[in-house]
């Protein structure tokens, strides 16, 4: 029985090994089976390399826009600087720009006292926007743009002007212009002169009056008389020796109730007093000179006009004395430089006549005459209209 049992053992024994045999042996057939079908395992290139040259290109890449932002603040900063500039300039440019239109644009006014007048009154001209500091011519035209009576006046400061005009007594009724001239800007107003009545015609009559340019003359001098009396009237005045000799002259008063006349002496002519007679419209002034016996070498160079306002086309006549026998030019010169030129010798009693001629289309202004004797010099002035 004991060995029955014992045999039982070992062939359960023997079983159980077999099994456990059998069940390792599928086992591992399972696991090899397994491993054969897993595919091989896929190797990864090493980028190490690459990554760090990568990682240094984005790190220069990173510096140089740092760099790049750096100098975009700076051009940020000079557009910025650019641009105000640029305002200023404009804004320097827009004042100065109104700086110059005001200046441009400061405009020549005309002012007035009325607009109707009689001939013989005065106009009380008020003018701004001259030329600071400087002449004003001031002019009376008539209907065609003839200038009939001018004078001059200077500006304040300020550009403004303030003048009395005296209108001539000759005026005849009509339409007529003031004007005033200023560098190159030019204003006027039309004013209208009215037949006078007989009050105002007595009261803006120039008194009658005469007088010599000296008391005492040397013989061969020219002995000049002036004075004022009614515009547009004749005057005549005669010069009586000592012993009865006689020089007569005429002439008509000039627009502005003004007049010249001019007696010419001898060398051989009397010593001692002479007198002028005057007369205008009715009224004598009597005049005395003393003519005296100097040497006809011993003149004092002197020289005068005929007039002081001419037409254009008159006659100009300067004369005067110096020492005889010597040469003298003269050169009558216009407002834009234009010239006329003579000369002659001064006659053997110390006297000389020059006549210059003007024709219509001479230019309207003031002229100079400038008369030249031994290194002396005479500037006179006229006026064409």
């Amino acid at each position: 029985m004991v060995t029955v049992l014992k045999d039982y053992a070992i062939v359960s024994l023997g079983v159980l090994t077999l099994l456990v045999a059998s069940a390792a042996v599928y086992g591992i057939l399972t696991i090899n089976t397994q491993i054969q079908a897993k595919p091989e395992q896929i190797k990864i290139p090493d980028y190490t390399a690459q990554l760090d040259s990568l990682k240094s290109q984005v790190s220069s890449l990173n510096s140089q826009i740092s760099s790049m932002n750096s100098n975009l603040a700076v051009l940020d900063t000079l557009k910025n600087n650019v641009v105000d500039i640029q305002a200023k300039l404009s804004d320097i440019q827009n004042k100065g720009s109104q700086v110059s239109q005001s200046t441009s644009t400061t405009v020549l006014a005309l002012v007035l006292d009325k607009s109707a007048y009689s001939p013989g009154d005065s106009i009380q001209i008020t003018g701004i926007g001259a030329s600071p500091l400087k002449s004003v011519q001031v002019e009376l035209l008539d209907n065609s743009g003839f200038v009939l009576a001018h004078k001059e006046t200077w500006a304040d400061a300020a550009g403004k002007i303030s003048y009395t005009f005296q209108l001539p007594s000759s005026l005849l009724s009509g339409n007529y212009r003031v004007q005033i001239v200023s560098d190159q800007k030019t204003q006027s107003q039309p004013i209208t002169i009215g037949i006078p009545s007989s009050s105002q015609t007595s009261s803006t009559t120039y008194s009658f009056t005469a007088q010599t340019d000296k008391s005492v003359y040397q013989r061969g001098d020219l002995v000049q008389v002036t004075g004022t009396g009614t515009a547009g009237t004749s005057i005549t005045a005669v010069m009586t020796s000592p012993s009865g000799k006689t020089f007569t002259s005429a002439v008509t008063i000039q627009a502005d109730g003004t007049y010249v006349m001019i007696f010419s002496t001898f060398a051989s002519d009397e010593v001692g007093t002479w007198s002028i007679a005057v007369t205008n419209l009715g009224q004598t002034r009597t005049l005395s000179v003393y003519v005296g016996s100097g040497s006809s070498n011993s003149y004092s160079f002197t020289a005068q006009t005929d007039k002081s306002v001419y037409q254009r086309g008159d006659l100009v006549q300067v004369t005067g004395t110096g020492t005889s026998g010597t040469s003298i030019s003269g050169v009558l010169a216009g407002p834009s430089g234009k010239t006329y030129n003579i000369s002659t010798t001064i006659r053997s009693d110390g006297t000389y006549v020059m006549i210059f001629s003007t024709i219509p289309s001479d230019q309207v202004g003031t002229w100079s005459i400038t008369v030249t004797n031994l290194g002396q010099t005479k500037v006179l002035s006229i006026y064409i209209q």
